[in-house]
């Protein structure tokens, strides 16, 4: 994928962590790094990742796994929330059906969707009090990314 291409596809995919931008105070003082290990990620995703890095030393709410034997662009994010942030997403993610967004249950967690927009998935749950998005940011078919997805999910709910 082209540089430019991958701007557009994160900017789609990441665009409801932009649209309900808030303080994210979700896992207490959790490190998202610390939810997965680097042999956890390769084994859902299918390719070899690097170990977790955070976009900057002092924000640990989101951390991202980088194919490390690969060409193109191949990544996975997780990004801790709050659960009010859970729901602002999934209304977010409501509202953009009408311009060709998808939304559909994900079932994991107390309540959980993905949003799908052309070749970009996440997946966004929520349980209790906090909520986490996982997004796999890879040219492969949706359907791919939403299992490597649902599987991450299912090993980060139950650390919840």
């Amino acid at each position: 994928m082209k540089l430019g291409a991958f701007h557009d596809a994160f900017g789609a995919a990441s665009f409801l962590l932009l649209a309900a931008a808030s303080p994210t105070s979700a896992l207490a003082e959790t490190d998202a790094c610390t939810l997965l290990t680097p042999a956890q990620v390769s084994a859902a995703v299918g390719f070899t990742v690097s170990a977790g890095t955070h976009v900057t030393p002092t924000f640990v709410k989101t951390c991202t796994w980088t194919g490390s034997n690969s060409s193109g662009v191949q990544f996975v994010t997780l990004h801790l929330q709050t659960a009010s942030f859970y729901d602002r997403a999934k209304k977010q993610a409501s509202m953009m059906v009408a311009t060709g967004g998808v939304v559909k249950p994900a079932g994991v967690g107390d309540d959980s969707f993905y949003f799908v927009e052309g070749t970009q998935a996440m997946l966004q749950l929520k349980k209790g009090n906090n909520s986490v998005k996982v997004a796999v940011y890879k040219q492969i078919p949706v359907d791919q990314k939403e299992s490597m997805e649902l599987t991450l999910a299912k090993e980060v709910v139950t650390k919840m």
